[in-house]
């Protein structure tokens, strides 16, 4: 072998990437170390073969023609270029490479040298990077949906308030007239409804009031399996798969009777001609690794929800999109869009995580992580609730909402107390001072334009530090303290 060979043939084997050569009939001539790992080929076993068995059936169309382009014209159309392609090992994986093609022309003889890299680890980050990119883009579009749903329900609550309130005040006073409880009772339950959607938005937005302890998420599937029957209809056979242990978590009963409840409606409506709804419970661990591939979570022990059935699937299109308030694949008429938007809400307002599985066809599986407590249920006797005595003092009360401040008055003006009305926290002080002799109570909306509610309390007590003072909000306890507008002690 002369030197310059000798020299070629040496560098061909030391280096890192594969490197293959062919004739003009595309019969492999070279083929080096780096190119027998990477394919799983020998050399011999490859030497005079066509380079069309390293590739996808898809590509060997275009080579062909690239070939013979290339013996008609002595020129290569990807000479120097680097490209992206599949390629494929002998046990018919494929892989993504990029390759730089050069050609070689000596008196006629042309020769094809292909420079291959491996980028599956390029192409896995690229993908696992697109994957995290995708995931927070749906986060930050979910958290300003519910931003934007949060607020329209706080308003829109305020309103209803006083549509509730007023026509309760009207009930009172019309009870010998048929006629208008008839009125009276359409309006109740039309703003039932209206209240139905406002707490179902406040739940996606994890604005709702929520009654948070102990609770056992077994004892609470179990007493809500009857009405889960009546729910999915005799053609649809419920499972329940319980483990033996109780699982104890912090959360509010009602609102986990309600994540089952919407998860049932879902799992019934994709099952028309029948089938199976499964609810399991287990404890799990979640730890570094499960977060790390999941993407989401706290290392810890947590509960296990799986309500899964046997029905149409859902698309992935359709995955994307599912947890969006108002989106819904169902026929006008036929459904809010809030059902699972609302189970969304519920779960992230009690610190936990949901995911969804599903393919058309094949069902659905939702799972869901809430995190378990050590702690024991608490029994609570229940409380005897008094009826309103009322009374004849004077009362101040601070409320920037006009529909909401009449409406208070009016309760109590009813049951004999004079009021003072505020329109903010600077009003309240300035009426205050004016009647600070008469003034018995405050009442103070926390959140106010012009000095909140526990300013204006401030600037109150340091003329009558003794006032005794009734706060009130639209809001609930976590997004007062998270404003700071409300100090612990008041």
């Amino acid at each position: 072998m002369r030197d310059n060979e000798l020299h070629y043939s040496t560098l061909l084997q030391m280096a890192n990437d594969a490197i293959i050569t062919a004739d003009k009939d595309g019969r492999i001539t070279a083929f080096n170390k780096t190119a027998e790992k990477m394919f799983g080929w020998l050399t011999q076993d490859v030497l005079g073969r066509e380079i069309e068995m390293l590739m996808p059936e898809r590509y060997r169309r275009l080579h062909g023609e690239n070939l013979k382009h290339v013996t008609q014209t002595h020129t290569s159309v990807i000479a120097g270029t680097v490209r992206e392609y599949e390629a494929l090992r002998k046990n018919n994986d494929e892989f993504p490479i990029s390759i730089t093609m050069s050609l070689i022309n000596i008196d006629g003889n042309v020769t094809f040298m292909a420079i291959i890299r491996d980028i599956s680890e390029r192409k896995k980050a690229e993908g696992e990077k697109e994957r995290l990119e995708t995931q927070l883009r749906h986060m930050q579009k979910m958290e300003a949906i519910g931003q934007l749903t949060g607020g329209i329900a706080h308003d829109f609550n305020n309103l209803l308030t006083a549509i509730i309130g007023n026509a309760t005040l009207l009930q009172m006073h019309v009870a010998q007239d048929p006629k208008l409880e008839n009125y009276l009772e359409h309006i109740f339950s039309i703003s039932e409804k209206a209240a139905t959607l406002t707490r179902g938005l406040l739940a996606f937005s994890r604005k709702q009031l929520i009654n948070i302890k102990p609770v056992d998420l077994n004892a609470i599937i179990i007493t809500v399996e009857k009405l889960l029957l009546r729910l999915i209809g005799e053609d649809v056979e419920l499972k329940t798969t319980l483990d033996s242990k109780e699982i104890i978590i912090k959360a509010d009963a009602g609102q986990m009777e309600q994540v089952l409840m919407n998860l049932a409606t879902n799992a019934r409506d994709a099952m028309p001609n029948g089938g199976y709804l499964s609810i399991t419970t287990a404890m799990v661990n979640l730890d570094d690794a499960f977060v790390k591939e999941h993407n989401y979570g706290k290392p810890g022990q947590y509960a296990l929800l799986t309500v899964s059935d046997t029905g149409t699937g859902i698309s992935a299109a359709t995955l994307e999109r599912i947890f969006e308030p108002f989106f819904t694949t169902k026929e006008i008429g036929k459904g809010t869009g809030m059902g699972l938007s609302i189970v969304y809400g519920i779960i992230k307002q009690h610190d936990g995580y949901i995911n969804v599985y599903s393919e058309i066809g094949k069902g659905t599986a939702f799972k869901i992580y809430l995190p378990v407590l050590e702690s024991r249920v608490e029994v609570l006797e229940p409380k005897q609730v008094q009826a309103p005595k009322g009374g004849t003092e004077t009362i101040l009360l601070a409320e920037d909402e006009t529909e909401v401040r009449q409406f208070i008055r009016a309760i109590l003006e009813e049951f004999g107390y004079s009021v003072i009305e505020a329109i903010d926290g600077e009003d309240a002080i300035n009426k205050f001072k004016a009647d600070k002799d008469n003034i018995k109570l405050l009442i103070l909306d926390v959140i106010m334009p012009n000095k909140i509610g526990s300013e204006a309390y401030e600037s109150i007590t340091t003329i009558n530090p003794n006032i005794k003072t009734l706060f009130t909000s639209g809001y609930n306890e976590d997004i007062i303290h998270k404003k700071g507008v409300l100090k612990e002690k008041l």
